[in-house]
């Protein structure tokens, strides 16, 4: 007698490309969610063999031990802070994200976000349509050539190496960077300082680190004391890095010159975040990774999900102490 085999059951808590639920679906039955909070996970993921996720899913040791089947985690992104690692490793259950995914989306946006802050693309645009032009040709102080500015990055990886890259190369700003590994040489000039040399020199300070307990309120009233006067800040990594009331209390005294943020604490932020109305602050609402380049890669999460649901090795395993 003939044998079927029960084809693996994926969960899907938030639904990644067209492309992608077609390869899941090649490989097994799939379920997917309509929330995607803690408890819808929980009473979902029981008969679960492969659980998807990837901003807004928190993946708790709770949800893990509710998923008794459980083979493998994938993060269709960069970030994997929205997943308990340690309670994943404790429970043998295999992690994979795309660490590589978004890596120039995300600097393209970052250099984006810093001209046009320092050149008030945003605000000149609103103006313009007022019947300003001969107000804004005369306005004051004039910005200052990238050429002429200090860079200053916090986390000097696949991300920030490629913003200093463009900005370096591209446009002439000396760079200064502090990471917490011994990274490098790069193929252009970089000095490595602390990180509060960084915040003290630097024109432009942007930020591209994980979310850990090392960084979460990484910048807050005192690191944002340290920056010049005439500096920016500019934050495409995780919205819990830098403290909101604090920024936005930093740009109201005129502590810091102005910010650019794309990623917020919580998300989305509602209404009456401080930065809503801070001054010279630009937002964007965490779109930096979404180039059709960089989400289609981000997608290519699932072939690591039938790698490990096959007996492959998967690619892109989360490294450990990711967390």
């Amino acid at each position: 007698m003939t044998r079927i085999l029960k084809k693996p059951t994926i969960l899907v808590a938030e639904r990644v490309s067209d492309s992608a639920m077609e390869r899941l679906a090649a490989a097994g039955e799939l379920i997917v969610l309509e929330r995607c909070d803690e408890q819808a996970l929980i009473n979902a993921v029981g008969n679960a063999d492969a659980l998807v996720i990837r901003t807004y899913s928190r993946v708790t040791r709770r949800v893990m031990e509710a998923g008794k089947k459980l083979r493998v985690i994938a993060r269709a992104g960069v970030g994997i802070d929205n997943i308990d690692l340690a309670a994943a490793r404790e429970l043998g259950i295999p992690v994979v994200h795309t660490p590589a995914a978004c890596t120039h989306a995300v600097a393209d946006l970052t250099v984006g976000l810093i001209i046009a802050l320092q050149r008030k693309i945003a605000v000149f645009d609103g103006r313009m349509r007022a019947g300003e032009f001969a107000a804004l040709r005369k306005e004051k102080p004039l910005p200052l050539e990238l050429q002429h500015q200090t860079l200053g990055i916090i986390g000097m990886g696949r991300i920030g190496s490629q913003v200093a890259r463009r900005l370096a190369l591209g446009f002439g700003m000396r760079i200064v960077y502090h990471d917490i590994r011994s990274i490098g040489p790069f193929a252009f000039p970089a000095e490595c300082i602390s990180r509060d040399q960084v915040l003290a020199s630097a024109d432009v300070v942007t930020l591209h680190v994980p979310l850990t307990a090392q960084t979460r309120g990484m910048i807050d009233r005192d690191a944002l004391a340290r920056m010049k006067p005439s500096a920016c800040l500019v934050n495409t990594s995780r919205g819990p890095v830098v403290v909101g009331t604090d920024l936005a209390d930093a740009l109201t005294r005129g502590t810091i010159g102005g910010a650019a943020i794309d990623v917020f604490e919580p998300e989305p932020p509602p209404p009456g975040h401080p930065l809503f109305a801070a001054p010279n602050c630009l937002l964007s609402p965490h779109v930096a990774s979404r180039s059709r380049e960089g989400l289609a890669a981000m997608n290519d999460v699932v072939d690591d999900v039938v790698a490990i649901l096959e007996g492959r090795q998967p690619t892109w395993p989360a490294a450990a102490g990711a967390e």
